[in-house]
């Protein structure tokens, strides 16, 4: 395969498909672009390497075929992912305050049990509303 400098391609989606592609792209904290990019490679590959063992439906790497959804499915998803998102950036904030405190005086802040608290408390949080976009996906 010829490797070297990449060249652009113009890709047209519907408003459908750009919704899926838009939350996809945004569980795996990637632009759009990008990700279409690394999906359409790796979605290549796995046909490629398919092709060759009749009646296999997985990529190698393990992965089934993508989950269709409405839009509005989609857009939900999309929020919810979002919404996780400034949740996780108020934690990091919150982090970040306790950080610079200790960095400047040598100590801990009074607060700073309680701030942990809710870092720890929010991951949880985080880690069971991941797993329930998970299983909306499956």
């Amino acid at each position: 395969m010829p490797s070297g400098r990449r060249q652009p391609r113009k890709v047209y989606f519907d408003g459908e498909e750009r919704a899926v592609i838009e939350v996809a792209a945004g569980m795996m904290g990637l632009r759009f672009g990008a990700y279409v990019a690394s999906a359409a490679v790796r979605d290549a590959r796995s046909l490629v390497a398919r092709s060759s063992v009749a009646g296999d439906d997985t990529a190698p790497d393990g992965a089934s075929a993508p989950v269709g959804l409405s839009v509005s499915e989609a857009q939900e998803l999309l929020d919810d992912v979002r919404h996780l998102r400034r949740l996780l950036g108020n934690v990091a904030g919150n982090l970040n305050d306790v950080a610079r405190h200790a960095n400047s005086t040598g100590e801990l802040a009074p607060e700073s049990a309680a701030v942990l608290d809710y870092v720890r408390r929010t991951n949880d949080k985080l880690d069971t509303e991941l797993m329930g976009l998970l299983r909306r996906l499956r």
